[in-house]
């Protein structure tokens, strides 16, 4: 891919930060890779959001740098001594501990997560003869992967507005869904979401909606949108609300399908104020 997006620029910001405290960057390859991730970076910066500490780290050196250039102590960073590169380097690595905690909120609110996911499945299934759930991802096409975050959740939250809305018949049967935004590190922002249907949908019934929810995102996402639907999940997972062993078999796919490449598809390099994940009924409208 020759564009770059958003989380995939801080995602080399965060590696870049990672080896410095890691002392695995030389001097020399320290001037050599900050200067083109500062250049990247600022198409994407906001100042006032709420970024990852490996983020804010790299933007106060970015500072640092700018300073001491507006004050003429060196024209270019290739003439900066080593002295001074090393005082920055000791700096970063004095900041690992907050790094580190950093890592350790996302372990924690990513198990936090699954827990909700697994309380809210086994909620369901109580006092119903059987379910239905359908997984998608939706998705950015690869030739305009380079959409901004804040872009992206609009798109998301449109589709989230419709699927409570109940106002059109794709969404009528939808009883529940369960829902997280995320990052691939090559395509971009993508939504990860489970609609579940009360009862046991027939394959074209599926087949149908897939086709209309895959047009609606595209409708919703500006043209941009791109559905993908794995080849074992087309007929939806079916589960016998009755049968105990059948829902921990579902139970497990569920959280193992959740919870697949979380350790390289995330948002972690950015705190969004509004939510990136949820679990959540759809209620019944009475006109």
């Amino acid at each position: 891919m020759t564009t770059y997006n958003e989380a995939q620029t801080f995602c080399e910001i965060e590696k870049f930060i990672k080896d410095v405290v890691d002392d695995q960057i030389s001097c020399e390859q320290f001037k050599q890779q900050i200067v083109p991730l500062i250049i990247k970076s600022r198409r994407f910066f906001i100042a006032g959001y709420d970024y990852v500490d490996s983020i804010i780290i790299f933007k106060q050196i970015e500072r640092a740098l700018f300073q001491a250039n507006k004050f003429k102590l060196y024209e270019n960073i290739k003439d900066l001594p080593d002295h001074v590169i090393q005082l920055m380097i000791a700096d970063i690595q004095s900041k690992s501990e907050l790094i580190q905690h950093g890592h350790q909120y996302d372990q924690k609110q990513n198990k936090s997560e699954m827990k909700k996911v697994e309380r809210f499945f086994l909620d369901l299934v109580q006092n119903k003869d059987c379910l239905m759930i359908f997984p998608m991802r939706l998705g950015i096409r690869e030739d305009v992967s380079s959409l901004a975050f804040h872009e992206f959740e609009c798109y998301v939250y449109a589709l989230l507005r419709e699927v409570r809305a109940r106002e059109i018949n794709l969404f009528r049967c939808i009883h529940s869904v369960i829902w997280k935004m995320k990052h691939h590190p090559d395509r971009g922002y993508y939504l990860q979401i489970y609609f579940i249907y009360a009862g046991q949908a027939q394959d074209t019934t599926l087949s149908d909606h897939a086709n209309k929810l895959a047009a609606k995102w595209e409708e919703l996402s500006n043209g941009y949108g791109e559905a993908h639907i794995e080849e074992q999940a087309k007929k939806g997972w079916f589960v016998n609300c009755q049968d105990d062993r059948q829902i921990q078999r579902t139970l497990q796919l569920l959280k193992s399908d959740f919870n697949a490449n979380s350790k390289n598809h995330y948002l972690r390099v950015m705190r969004t104020r509004r939510k990136t994940f949820d679990c959540e009924r759809i209620p019944l409208k009475l006109n």
